[in-house]
């Protein structure tokens, strides 16, 4: 009996997600990509960052630190936070590096695989990039969690 109290303590907690440190915020986020401001997503690798001064406040949401879009190498689009789960600070943002496929952070050197959108690290922080949810229709991308 013993054996099957432990057994059932190992299953419930090996199996328990990480919760992501990117605290929860509102992601919304309508994109066109005909239009002047969303064209760098339509080429393969593609990316671009939305921060504050990219949307309409009114309404449109970035999450915590802004939205990081992928056109990745599999022709997916992907969609991450843009802020750093190793520093969880509004104020240091990884940046996308098209010619490595990462996105990189400038403080602690974190580089995150966005080539097919897993946003896996590869350095000192151990949580993955938080990711939002795309649907795609036609030209059109939606963004959201």
């Amino acid at each position: 009996m013993k054996r099957y109290i432990l057994l059932l303590c190992l299953f419930m907690t090996g199996c328990a997600e990480q919760e992501n440190p990117i605290p929860n915020y509102p992601v919304y986020l309508a994109l066109d990509l005909t239009a002047y401001r969303d064209r760098d997503l339509r080429n393969v690798p593609g990316s671009k960052a939305y921060t504050l001064k990219d949307i309409n406040i009114n309404i449109e949401r970035i999450g915590f630190g802004g939205v990081l879009v992928v056109h990745a190498t599999d022709g997916r689009f992907y969609a991450f936070d843009l802020a750093c789960p190793h520093e969880v600070s509004r104020s240091t943002l990884v940046e996308a590096d098209e010619n490595t496929l990462n996105a990189v952070c400038p403080k602690c050197g974190t580089k995150y695989d966005i080539a097919f959108g897993s946003g896996a690290p590869n350095g000192i922080g151990k949580n993955y990039l938080k990711r939002y949810i795309v649907v795609e229709a036609g030209t059109h991308l939606t963004v959201s969690n």
